[in-house]
C-alpha cells in the first residue's frame, strides 16, 4: 500500500493523468490506483488511470493499444531499475576491491 505522499509522487511522475486517456485529474475526477502485478521483475506497479479505464483493466476489456502504453511504461520501469541495480552492485563490487587491497 502507497502512503498518501507516494501516491501523489506516482501521480506527479504521471502529470496527474490517466496513463491510457491522458486526461487530467481535472477533466476526469479522481485518479485511482491501478496495481498491475502480472510482471515477474515487478511485484507490483501503481498506475493512475481514470475510473473508466481502471474499469475496463479490471474486466479485461482494455484494447492492444491500450495494453501497449501500459507494456511500455513497464518496461521503462524495469530498465531504470535494473540501472540503478547495476549502479549498487558496481558500488559494492569496488568497495569490496579497495577493501581487499
Amino acid at each position: 500500500m502507497h502512503s498518501k505522499n507516494g501516491w501523489e509522487t506516482i501521480q506527479a511522475n504521471f502529470k496527474n493523468k490517466c496513463v491510457i486517456c491522458g486526461k487530467s485529474e481535472k477533466k476526469v475526477g479522481a485518479l485511482e490506483k491501478v496495481h498491475i502485478k502480472e510482471h515477474a521483475r515487478v511485484r507490483y506497479l501503481v498506475l493512475p488511470m481514470c475510473a473508466n479505464h481502471h474499469k475496463m483493466y479490471v474486466k479485461d476489456q482494455l484494447s492492444n493499444r491500450d495494453l501497449k502504453k501500459i507494456d511500455i511504461i513497464i518496461q521503462s520501469y524495469e530498465k531504470s531499475r535494473s540501472v540503478k541495480n547495476t549502479d549498487k552492485t558496481t558500488r559494492v563490487t569496488s568497495t569490496q576491491k579497495i577493501g581487499v587491497s
